[in-house]
Order: C-alpha cells, then sequence, then structure tokens
C-alpha cells in the first residue's frame, strides 16, 4: 500500500459505494465530479485494489469494495466516537449533530427544523445529509448519524420511529395519455400500462408494503426500472415512458407534460409518510431539542395543509 489514507477518501468511497453514481455522489458531498474521481482512483491505488467496476450506465462494487464498505463505516463512526469523547473531556462546546433525510420525497415535506436548532445551538456544526432511507437507518445504528427523516414502512428494527405524516399515493402520469383525461383512476384502468417500480433492495420494507397491497386487490403491474431521483422520474414520465406511483406531496414538485391523479377508494391501504428515526440511547444534548421543534414544525405542516 502505497501513502498513508485519510478519512476524506473513506467519506467519499463510501459516497460512492452508496450511489453508484459519481454524479449523485458529488453533488451529495457537495464537490464536483473530477477532484471525486481522482480521490476514488487513488485509493484504488494506494490499496492496489479496484473498488468498482465502471460501465456506460453506471458502476458496480468488485468483491474488494464490497469487502470495504463495513470496515468504513465502522472506521468513520469510530473517529466521529473519539472526536466526540476527546471534546466532551476537555469540556469544550458544540459539537457535531448529523441529520439524515430520504431523497424519495422532496425536501420541502420534510420539516424544516435545521435553521432553528442551528441558532439554539450556534457552537454545534448541524450536518445534513440526504440517502435512501434504509441507508439512513443503518448510519444510525451504526452511530454514523444522530437522527434521520425516512420513508414510512421502512425496517428500523431497533430504533424508537415516530410517525410525521402519513398520505395516499397518487398516479403519475403523462399529460398526453389517454387516462390523463380522467379526475381519477382505479387499478383496473391501470392494468397493462408500464408502471415505473423501484428495486426491492432499495426499501425492502416499502417494496413489500407495495407489493402485499398489489397482491391483496389482484394487481400486477408491469413494471419498467424506477430512477433514484425523483426529478428524473418525472421527466421520464414526461417522455411519456411510464406512469408512476408516488407519495401526494410530490405533486408540489412542477413537471410540464406530467399531471397527478388521486387514486380510487380500493387504494387507501397503499400509503406513504415521513418519520424520525433515532436511537433510544443516544446521549447528544440536542436530540431531545430537536425532537421537539420536529413536533411543533409538523404540527404546523399539518394545519396549513387541513386549512387548504
Amino acid at each position: 500500500m502505497n501513502g498513508a489514507i485519510d478519512l476524506r477518501q473513506f467519506r467519499y468511497f463510501l459516497a460512492v459505494s452508496e450511489e453508484l453514481h459519481v454524479g449523485r455522489a458529488a453533488a451529495r458531498l457537495h464537490i464536483s465530479q473530477p477532484p471525486l474521481s481522482r480521490q476514488i482512483r487513488q485509493l484504488e491505488e494506494q490499496l492496489g485494489v479496484s473498488l468498482f467496476v465502471r460501465t456506460k450506465v453506471g458502476m458496480t462494487l468488485t468483491r474488494a469494495g464490497a469487502a470495504l464498505v463495513p470496515e468504513v463505516r465502522l472506521t468513520l463512526a469510530q473517529a466521529d466516537k473519539a472526536v466526540a469523547a476527546a471534546r466532551a473531556a476537555s469540556g469544550a462546546k458544540g459539537g457535531q449533530f448529523v441529520v439524515g433525510y430520504t431523497t424519495v420525497f422532496d425536501r420541502s415535506a420534510i420539516p424544516d427544523v435545521f435553521e432553528p436548532l442551528q441558532k439554539r445551538f450556534p457552537d454545534w456544526r448541524i450536518v445534513s445529509k440526504g440517502k435512501h432511507s434504509i441507508n439512513l437507518v443503518r448510519d444510525i445504528k451504526n452511530g454514523a448519524m444522530d437522527v434521520a427523516f425516512i420513508g414510512l414502512h421502512t425496517e428500523a428494527r431497533g430504533l424508537e420511529v415516530r410517525t410525521l405524516r402519513e398520505e395516499p399515493v397518487i398516479a403519475a402520469l403523462p399529460a398526453s395519455h389517454p387516462l390523463a383525461r380522467k379526475r381519477g383512476l382505479g387499478f383496473d384502468d391501470l392494468r397493462g400500462e408500464s408502471i415505473f417500480r423501484f428495486e426491492r433492495r432499495l426499501n425492502p420494507g416499502f417494496y413489500d408494503h407495495c407489493q402485499a397491497f398489489f397482491e391483496r386487490i389482484g394487481f400486477q403491474p408491469r413494471t419498467v426500472p424506477e430512477p433514484d431521483d425523483h426529478h428524473i422520474l418525472l421527466g421520464l414520465i414526461a417522455e411519456g415512458r411510464g406512469i408512476a406511483f408516488i407519495s401526494a406531496s410530490l405533486q408540489n414538485v412542477k413537471r410540464k407534460g406530467v399531471v397527478f391523479r388521486p387514486l380510487k377508494a380500493e387504494a387507501r391501504g397503499l400509503t406513504s409518510g415521513i418519520a424520525v428515526a433515532y436511537a433510544k440511547d443516544n446521549p447528544s444534548p440536542l436530540l431531545a431539542r430537536f425532537l421537539e421543534f420536529v413536533g411543533v414544525e409538523a404540527q404546523r405542516k399539518a394545519k396549513s395543509r387541513s386549512a387548504r
């Protein structure tokens, strides 16, 4: 192994391993793509192994890369704990509080508590990270994250989970589609249509929730792969590539060529929403105040929606 490896390289590697896309990882890290690619290549050279297989459509982890991921997570979590312990022992003020949020929902659906929390605790560094819900749960369990806004129905055994918002699933379809002329859609209307569906590995809990509902009503969708980013998804719908079941709050994201239609009464069991998850034994002094802010903001948003 040539040269010393620093924690920044590990953080960069972990972001790419979770996104499997340099562009999305760079956006998440708030850096441009070229330096991120250079850091990954440098890490591979230092380790003497290939960590990713690069293709025209994306990336996959090699066996060496997959083996490195859990060790990197543990290393980063331990480094954060070491810093916190040193600061606590010295009596230093402040610290770091890491908040995650699911990237499946538009940020407008997430309670906006970051600014008031930062004002209340100016000596603390409040960090926000957007990821898939299962990755947020894993980070909390590993000690790399304090709290997160996750999607409802996500498997989060061992954590405290508080539901903040539950809403119906609606259909997003091309404005030019014949079904767009209807005010509401039933699942009989959608038989034979191309339906965007995410991979189960991205959120097994929510996937199984949807699958159980489909089986209960006897609906077998003809599926096409759903992209991770909802802006890309809406773009594909506008192009006529298919129809998607999305959270009702996503209709706030306007996209030319896309219309949103409610699903009829038979779909009442198909819901999505947002919950806040955290470890019960998290010792951070900010956690209780964060949950307080979240509760107040969630109530404010609920009143605002009911007043419309």
